[in-house]
């Protein structure tokens, strides 16, 4: 097996990027992700993955969420997140959310919308909490409930 490159910054990853993390073909890391070998959640067309729930289902030790990691490189302080290192109490609109999840801003609302992310509005606008986000992507819902399956619709 290649080596691993180095621990990737971001806390919510691609699947471009786990697959240049882990030397594995995109491919594989899709099927990995439907198959549910690797932890990951669809969001519209899009998989996103929790870098420290990768690491844990591939065995890779990460020191730390933030500060240095095992090659020596600062892990960025998440712009979502307060100094204590929670969600502010106001939360996140449709722009950060999409921001840290590394979405379209109409995919946030339009996932929101459906009710397949949390969130709640206040008045014409959509509010994330960061840890109700992480908490959603580490939820155990099968993926067959949440996928879009264009054959269920009615033609009528």
């Amino acid at each position: 097996m290649a080596p691993m490159a180095r621990t990737p910054a971001h806390e919510i990853l691609t699947a471009a990027e786990v697959a240049d993390w882990l030397g594995q073909n995109l491919e594989t890391i899709q099927r990995g992700a439907k198959a549910g070998r690797i932890p990951a959640r669809r969001i519209g067309k899009e998989w996103r993955f929790l870098r420290d729930d990768v690491a844990e289902a591939r065995g890779i030790t990460i020191r730390s969420r933030r500060g240095v990691d095992p090659e020596g490189e600062l892990f960025p302080r998440s712009p979502f997140a307060s100094k204590d290192g929670a969600s502010g109490a106001a939360g996140m609109d449709a722009a950060e959310a999409a921001a840290f999840l590394r979405i379209k801003e109409w995919t946030v609302r339009s996932e929101a919308n459906q009710r397949r992310l949390p969130g709640w509005r206040e008045g014409q606008r959509w509010r994330f909490s960061r840890q109700e986000l992480i908490e959603h992507m580490r939820a155990d819902e099968p993926q067959d409930r949440i996928r879009y399956d264009r054959r269920a619709r009615s033609t009528s």
